[in-house]
Order: C-alpha cells, then sequence, then structure tokens
C-alpha cells in the first residue's frame, strides 16, 4: 500500500472521528496527520471528553446529525469504549462501517496493571463488560501490538479475522531527529512516563543505586500512580544523581531526549507490561538516542535487540545497570544503536507509514 493508491478513490477512505476523544492524544494526532498527508479525507464528530456518557451521548448525536453523510467509516478512537454503542447504532442506521481504536482494555488497565479494583470485584465485573461490548460491536478492532491483539481475542472471544495490530508510531513534527549530543559532563539518562506500575521504575531506581560510583545522571520526569512510592524509594537508597521532575508536556520532551545519552523504556511484571511498545520506544529512537526497555513478546515484534536497541529482562536492576555501564563505556554501540535504530523508526513508523498500514487493514478487511 503506498500514498499513490489510496488517493485514486478518496472518498471511500473518508474517516469520521467520533467520541469523547482528546485530539491532542498521540495515538489519533498520528492517525489523523498521517492520513491527512496522504490526501485522505477526515471528518470529526467530538463531544467534551469530561463528559459522563449521558450528557456526551446528546452532544455526539447531535454532531452527528449536523455532519450528515461525511464519512465513509466511523472511526472510534483511543479510549473510548463507552462511546462504541453509540456509534454501533449510527453505523448501522446509515449503513457505515465502525473501527474501534481502544489501545487498551478497560480490565487490563484497571485491574491487571493499576490494581484500581481487584478481580472478582463489581467494578472489575463493570469493566470488563463494558470492554467485551465494546469489541464486539464493531466491524473492527485496531490493536497496538499483536500480543494484545492476542490478548483481545483470547479474553473476550472476538474473531480473529477482524483485529489487526496497527503500531502507535511516533508524530515526526513533534520528534524530529537531533544531532548527538556533545561530550563532555556525566552520562545522561532519560525517563520519562505517568509512573504506572507496568513502568517498573523500581528497577531504574535499584540501577541508580547499583551506578552510583558512576559518573551518571538519571532524570525521571511526569508524576501519576507509583510517584511518591519511587520518590521514597530513592530516598532510603543511595542512588547517586537522580533528578525528579514533574509532568512536562509532549511537545517540551524533544530537547529533554536531546539532551540525554540514553532513554528507558518501560520494566514492568504486569501483563500488560509485556503487552504495549510504548511511545517513548519509537518517539526517543525518532529523536536519534538509544534506548533501553524490557525484553517483552511485543517490542521483539518489531525491534532488534542490540541493533535497534537495548533490552534486559523485566524487573532486573543488575541487568540494567550492566547495560548503562557497556552503553557508558561503548560510545561507539551508543552512536550504532542511535543511527540504526532512529533510521529504522524513522522509515517504518512515521505518521504516514502508520497512515499507510491503516489503509492497507482498512481494505484487507473489506470496509472500503
Amino acid at each position: 500500500m503506498t500514498g499513490r493508491g489510496v488517493t485514486s478513490d478518496r472518498e471511500r477512505y473518508h474517516l469520521l472521528f467520533f467520541g469523547g476523544y482528546l485530539p491532542s492524544y498521540s495515538r489519533n494526532a498520528i492517525i489523523r496527520k498521517g492520513w491527512r498527508a496522504l490526501g485522505l479525507p477526515i471528518s470529526e464528530c467530538r463531544a467534551d471528553t469530561r463528559r459522563k456518557v449521558h450528557l456526551r451521548y446528546p452532544a455526539l448525536l447531535w454532531r452527528y446529525l449536523r455532519a450528515g453523510e461525511r464519512g465513509r467509516i466511523l472511526f472510534v478512537p483511543d479510549f473510548r469504549h463507552k462511546d462504541v454503542p453509540l456509534a454501533w447504532v449510527l453505523a448501522r442506521l446509515s449503513g457505515k462501517r465502525l473501527v474501534f481504536d481502544p489501545l487498551v482494555s478497560r480490565y487490563e488497565t484497571r485491574v491487571l496493571d493499576r490494581g484500581d479494583a481487584t478481580e472478582g470485584s463489581p467494578q472489575a465485573w463493570h469493566n470488563r463488560n463494558i470492554d467485551r461490548l465494546s469489541f464486539t460491536l464493531p466491524d473492527l478492532v485496531l490493536a497496538d501490538t499483536e500480543a494484545h491483539a492476542r490478548f483481545f481475542i483470547g479474553e473476550y472471544g472476538i474473531s480473529p479475522e477482524k483485529v489487526y495490530p496497527l503500531p502507535v508510531g511516533f508524530d515526526e513534527d513533534v520528534f524530529p531527529q537531533q544531532p548527538e549530543r556533545e561530550g563532555g559532563g556525566a552520562f545522561r539518562v532519560l525517563f520519562y512516563g505517568s509512573y504506572l506500575p507496568l513502568h517498573g521504575i523500581e528497577a531504574i531506581i535499584d540501577a541508580a543505586s547499583l551506578l552510583r560510583d558512576r559518573h551518571m545522571e538519571f532524570t525521571l520526569v511526569g508524576s501519576g500512580q507509583t510517584y511518591e512510592e519511587i520518590r521514597n524509594r530513592a530516598r532510603h537508597l543511595d542512588t547517586g544523581t537522580v533528578t525528579f521532575r514533574g509532568y512536562v508536556p509532549e511537545r517540551e520532551l524533544c530537547p529533554l531526549i536531546a539532551a540525554s545519552d540514553v532513554v528507558l523504556g518501560i520494566f514492568g511484571t504486569t501483563p500488560k507490561a509485556a503487552m504495549v511498545i510504548p511511545n517513548k520506544v519509537y518517539q526517543s529512537l525518532a529523536v536519534g538516542r538509544a534506548v533501553v526497555t524490557a525484553d517483552t513478546p511485543a517490542i521483539r515484534e518489531h525491534f532488534i535487540h542490540g541493533v535497534h536497541l537495548m533490552t534486559v529482562p523485566n524487573a532486573d536492576p543488575g541487568a540494567l545497570a550492566g547495560c548503562l555501564r557497556d552503553l557508558q563505556d561503548n560510545p561507539g554501540l551508543r552512536r550504532r544503536l542511535a543511527a540504526e535504530g532512529g533510521s529504522y523508526v524513522r522509515k517504518h513508523f512515521c505518521s504516514a507509514r502508520i497512515a499507510e498500514r491503516l489503509a492497507s487493514i482498512l481494505e484487507e478487511a473489506g470496509l472500503l
């Protein structure tokens, strides 16, 4: 599938983004940017994501009716599980096809990863049922990795024929390639994220403690569920130089990445950690920095250890410390990883390539 191939009949590729989604969230922002880069039409029918369902549905219905017949495919973006039933009704009434891009399972995120509810609780039952309904109704369900697709299929009994993997990729305007960092000073290691259990930041803190005699600086950017626990862990360990920074908008991350020698991915042991490739892997490689992350089924779908990036076992501070030590001592390896991984990501996972993959999926699934 190429950009030229999808422009021969533009209108049949017309997507109508539908739901209470955030336009700026990286997953759907990348798809929309890539779709437009291919010269393909997009319409939007959006309500404020902060509105509860009983207020969001009337707003979406009104905006949908005003949109008229625009969009051959109703596309419900990331995290909008509760908007799928309304989208399904409207798709059936208007003869459109329905695509859902959940990015996550609510049950998997809230019960298996974050632990907001225990298995067997009413909340777990509620979220599992929302997942089952929102995954069953659409004509096609997207997953960010093959590992995630297998989870959706096995957990919710979805037909394998209607679940397709689509990598998250990166936004090339937000994360452009940067020149190599000038030498001198401490070896700089960066992590950024929302402190979810899947991130396994405990391993980073423990690795920093093992490397405290090295001339290294660790910077951890963000906040979230495990933030205080991680701060307390760092206080009770001799970690050398570890700096905590709060939330940084996505558009301000590129200079932080460029000022680092290595960027860290995720190291957790939750089921979700094995099924996702975090945004930071694509983004940091695109900027041109070496990446270290956990060796998982998801990461092995697209990346080769020692070629595109470095991988270590989950939750293994010793292995992570050893890998960082090797990268500090071997700048040639670090440069090669940054060059190979960066070139690979920029070629295959920029917004236009992600959009081309989506167009191929829609054709293969018979929705166009």
